[in-house]
């Protein structure tokens, strides 16, 4: 009786330590898509997904950098996606960039950023909506 009291300790141990919300496992980012990282000088629309350890939300802030100076455009929350993953967490939205109407190329930073509790941790992507040619 002792023997599966001790094993069933220990697989109960593992099963939380394995689990998203295992205050040991390391809080951090693991993985960010941001699609397209191109777009036509009429602009459009970019998406997001990001996958974490855990956290308690995502944020995806566009800004836009000028000579000198950055500029925080705007902040899309990201929505929380269910799946039956207990290793991570996943949020998924869209950011809606301009139409570029100069000839050079506008470069925008898309800063992604998970928070749990008083942790955050960040991501850095860019995204080209490029310039019109010439008589277009």
């Amino acid at each position: 009786m002792r023997k599966f009291l001790a094993f069933g300790t220990l697989f109960t141990l593992f099963w939380l330590l394995g689990c998203s919300g295992n205050p040991f496992r390391d809080f951090r980012i693991l993985d960010v898509k941001v699609t397209p990282t191109e777009l036509p000088p009429e602009g459009g629309t970019v998406q997001i997904e990001v996958e974490a350890t855990r956290g308690d939300g995502a944020n995806a802030i566009v800004a836009r950098k000028f000579i000198g100076f950055t500029v925080v455009l705007f902040t899309v929350k990201l929505g929380s996606v269910n799946a039956l993953d207990f290793e991570k967490v996943r949020w998924k939205g869209s950011v809606q960039l301009p139409p570029n109407h100069s000839e050079d190329d506008m470069v925008y930073a898309i800063i992604i950023s998970v928070r749990n509790d008083s942790e955050r941790d960040e991501r850095l992507m860019e995204v080209v909506v490029k310039g019109r040619k010439s008589g277009t």
